[in-house]
């Protein structure tokens, strides 16, 4: 029997994912325009490891993406965030793998599943201080390891512009 009259639960455990200079991506960045979140580390993580086929450098965590602001103003923005690996120090052309996604649109159409989905949700949620998405990722991915670990958004929409932090970390349930 549920606890309220909603069939699905709305207060979720959190989890306590710290950032880590070490192993973000980007603090504080605004971004208008379709590419990598780069302004810590060279927006790149390396999890090391000589020989990626091995298991060194597999790891599993949270993918934390906090939005500090974000345009939905003209309602036709769109914002897509793609977590890459690769064991390509570049990222080339064709070895590359998306670990993880998630998207934000200001309509239900500009959602990757529309039909299913949506409208994102409000910005910040009602009753909260700020946004953070935290996305599970896996480094492995059809028995391969990836060593390298980048973040990358693809932007549309009149006049969009975002400002995020991001980062990876373990993820630890907050009681």
């Amino acid at each position: 029997m549920a606890l309220t009259a909603n069939t699905v639960p709305s207060q979720v455990p959190d989890l306590a994912c710290p950032f880590d200079a070490q192993l973000a991506f980007t603090e504080n960045q605004v971004i208008a325009t379709t590419g990598y979140l780069n302004n810590l580390n060279s927006g790149q993580i390396d999890f090391g490891g000589a020989n990626p086929s091995s298991g060194a450098g597999r790891k599993e965590g949270i993918w934390s993406i906090d939005v500090k602001s974000i345009d939905v103003s003209s309602v036709d923005e769109i914002y897509k965030f793609h977590l890459f690996g690769s064991n390509d120090v570049a990222f080339g052309n064709g070895n590359v793998e998306l670990l993880a996604f998630h998207d934000v649109a200001a309509a239900t159409a500009g959602r990757q599943v529309a039909t299913i989905l949506g409208a994102s949700p409000a910005m910040p949620p009602t009753g909260s201080a700020g946004t953070i998405f935290r996305i599970p990722f896996l480094t492995l991915m059809q028995r391969i390891v990836y060593r390298y670990v980048r973040a990358y958004v693809v932007i549309a929409g009149t006049t969009p512009t975002v400002t995020v932090t991001s980062w990876l970390s373990r993820a630890e349930i907050k009681v």
